[in-house]
């Protein structure tokens, strides 16, 4: 009798661990943003097409403008991250150029996102603004 308790207990164990191992390998890939996306906010309309895609090691996109920039974007923390540097983004106090990186993210449930900035880009004395927008899908 307590050889068939034991037998019971050790397949009953085996079962649940099975059970867990399948369960713990699983996880939900995010929501990708596929397709094209106009947005309002601050003082700029925009036309983002957007291709997204996940592999076992990262989710990632590809961001084009209808403003003439190609951007990588990246998924963490709940939101597609992506950065736009613009070169010549400010003639500074001294004369020189210095570049814009204007960082961008979006939620990719509520389309929701901001948009953030140096006031003066890469000269000296200026503060980061936040400014929010919404994207609507379009196609």
């Amino acid at each position: 009798m307590k050889l068939a308790s034991t037998r019971a207990l050790l397949t009953a164990g085996a079962l649940a661990a099975a059970a867990l191992g399948f369960a713990g390998g699983a996880h939900a890939e995010p929501p990708l943003l596929n397709g094209t996306y106009t947005g309002s906010g601050g003082a700029d309309e925009f036309l983002w097409t957007i291709s997204s895609s996940c592999a076992p090691a990262a989710c990632t996109a590809t961001v084009s403008s209808n403003q003439g920039w190609v951007s990588p974007a990246t998924f963490y923390g709940g939101s597609w991250h992506f950065v736009v540097t613009k070169p010549d983004g400010a003639i500074c106090e001294d004369g020189r150029y210095a570049p814009a990186f204007i960082s961008i993210d979006v939620d990719p449930v509520t389309l929701a996102g901001a948009v953030s900035s140096d006031s003066n880009y890469g000269c000296p004395g200026g503060h980061i603004d936040r400014t929010p927008f919404q994207l609507t899908k379009v196609g």
